[in-house]
């Protein structure tokens, strides 16, 4: 049976990385003006609407009832990383096997300590 509480946040890097840039080109596209910044501002923000929606409705259909309003939050502010927790839930659940939830995505670029 499938817990309709399931949930497995992202390592928290990913809020400062994605979350962070995306409002970074947004004040950016603001102060300067530039019309190639509120492009990508504009197309960042759309798809992370397009992915939190995505994300809601596929955590319902996995039977993560409960959850399906974090997943789509989580989803909204950091993108593709909610997205592959998402799935590796969905399989979880699917397959009946607790496998690594909650485990961190793997690191943004720039994140490991190589020293």
């Amino acid at each position: 049976m499938t817990d309709p509480d399931t949930f497995a946040p992202v390592d928290p890097r990913w809020w400062l990385a994605n979350t962070g840039g995306v409002v970074l080109t947004g004040v950016l596209a603001a102060v300067t003006g530039r019309r190639a910044l509120r492009r990508i501002f504009r197309a960042a923000v759309a798809i992370h609407v397009g992915e939190a929606i995505y994300s809601y409705r596929a955590a319902r259909r996995a039977g993560f009832t409960a959850s399906a309003p974090r997943w789509a939050l989580q989803t909204l502010g950091v993108g593709f990383p909610s997205l592959i927790e998402l799935h590796a839930a969905m399989r979880s659940a699917s397959s009946g096997s607790p496998i690594g939830l909650g485990a961190p995505v793997d690191e943004p670029a720039g994140a490991l300590d190589h020293g």
